[in-house]
């Protein structure tokens, strides 16, 4: 009798203590700073779909065998401050036969006139390509090389006062 009366007990604390918990909160709401900060930084940029051509140069393209990451500059030859770029990379063999391409959206504050690096993460998740103009690993028996074109798509430049 004790026992049923037992079990009786654990049973019903249990259902008590699991009724009881409550994980959903009501009633959140974001601070109104952020909200109007948010809004303020996304219209204060404008937006050049297709540049006119060499309004922004990219150079210097790298990217090492085994590296996560690969890097190019940009310049700037607008009159205008570029806050972001769109841009289009296409990889290809040596025999020019495409080996992948993306689209990237990058945030790079460039002022006019001037020249800053851009670095992304690699295209190539199994570290085996270089670029063909990067250092070459004595011991790359197994890598292959690639070529790259880097187009500019559109630019976010911060507007002129």
């Amino acid at each position: 009798m004790t026992k049923n009366c037992l079990l009786v007990i654990v049973f019903c604390a249990s259902i008590l203590g699991a009724w009881a918990q409550r994980t959903t909160r009501t009633g959140l709401k974001a601070p109104q700073a952020k909200k109007e900060a948010a809004s303020e930084g996304a219209a204060n940029l404008d937006t050049i779909a297709s540049p006119a051509p060499h309004t922004v140069d990219i150079n210097g393209y790298d990217k090492p065998l085994r590296s996560r990451r690969e890097s190019f500059f940009a310049t700037n030859n607008s009159k205008n401050q570029v806050e972001a770029m769109a841009v289009t990379l296409t990889y290809y063999d040596t025999s020019r036969r495409q080996l992948h391409r993306q689209h990237r959206t990058v945030k790079v504050s460039i002022p006019a006139g001037e020249t800053r690096q851009v670095s992304l993460p690699s295209w190539d998740i199994q570290q085996s390509f270089y670029y063909v103009r990067s250092a070459v690993p004595e011991r790359s028996a197994n890598a292959s090389p690639f070529e790259v074109t880097v187009s500019v798509d559109s630019i976010f430049v911060a507007p002129s006062k």
